[in-house]
């Protein structure tokens, strides 16, 4: 039977900077700068940043003249790498949106996604249908958006019936993925082709960009967290990552792909490498999987 850990005292904001200060090692250079920090983000939220830099012998411990303000920092680069990060996953989610639903439309007509016989019988490991998962998230989206004006003229003038063009903007990234993951073969490489690339690497980009994508809209932390989803890369760019490397380096690397390194990518690229100058002083690199020769790989 496991024993019940005692919850830890709740600390005033000067008890939280003594705790941090005798126990954890963090230098606070001036108690009030610290104490505006921890108003606007709570600690538990800012210790996360500390990870790689604490003492290897005492890991309670921060490495010596780590300060507060140094950890402050590193969040408010990943606050801002976020932002740079949704906006051009944004133009890509909205892309496949329209790809997926124009090539559905043209082939299997305004409902033919509907119907299950016009993708592949695939099952979750629950033994469930994933294409009856995503009509079901689907149908509660549009239940829950009922008075949003589009849904409320679909449902009112055409009896609740949704063509595909409609219905796709109902649908979370991440039912986009799980449809992509059931299109017939055929489909699915035509909407590769889009890409330049084979349908296993295009699922696999997707894949990472709903992965970033949520870490970015919940508000999560991207630097120095490890990746559940990684991209696959073709030989011209895989020679810039590490194997097993499951940081966020590759997944850029997909993007510039995607984006068939046009001028969105430029921008982003360009912007990127602003954010990065603005804090090298607190950042470190390897942390997110950049290899030396980053720059070139991203040009």
């Amino acid at each position: 039977m496991e024993v019940l850990m005692k919850l830890k005292p709740a600390l005033t904001y000067n008890q939280q900077i003594d705790r941090l200060v005798h126990i954890h090692n963090l230098t606070i250079t001036q108690r009030e700068t610290a104490i505006s920090i921890l108003k606007r983000v709570n600690y538990y939220r800012l210790s996360g940043y500390g990870i790689g830099l604490k003492k290897p012998d005492h890991p309670e411990e921060y490495l010596d003249g780590i300060s507060l303000e140094h950890i402050y920092r590193l969040y408010q680069f990943d606050s801002a790498l976020r932002n740079l990060l949704l906006h051009v996953i944004e133009q890509l989610e909205i892309q496949l949106r329209t790809q997926l639903a124009y090539h559905l439309a043209l082939k299997y007509g305004p409902e033919g996604y509907m119907d299950p016989s016009n993708f592949l019988a695939k099952k979750n490991r629950h033994e469930q249908s994933i294409h009856e998962i995503i009509i079901s998230n689907f149908e509660k989206e549009r239940a829950r958006q009922k008075n949003v004006p589009f849904v409320k003229h679909h449902d009112l003038r055409y009896q609740g019936h949704f063509p595909i063009w409609v219905a796709i903007e109902l649908f979370t990234f991440g039912s986009l993925s799980s449809l992509y993951s059931i299109l017939n073969w055929d489909d699915k490489r035509q909407i590769a082709s889009l890409y330049n690339a084979k349908p296993q690497y295009l699922s696999s980009w997707i894949l990472s960009l709903v992965e970033i994508r949520n870490i970015c809209a919940h508000y999560s932390r991207l630097y120095n967290m490890p990746l559940k989803q990684m991209p696959r890369l073709y030989s011209d760019l895989s020679q810039y990552v590490p194997q097993r490397s499951n940081k966020l380096f590759p997944v850029l690397l997909a993007i510039k792909r995607m984006l068939h390194a046009d001028e969105k990518w430029k921008k982003f690229a360009h912007e990127l490498e602003g954010l990065i100058a603005d804090y090298t002083d607190v950042i470190r690199l390897s942390f997110m999987g950049f290899p030396k020769n980053w720059k070139s790989a991203l040009e």
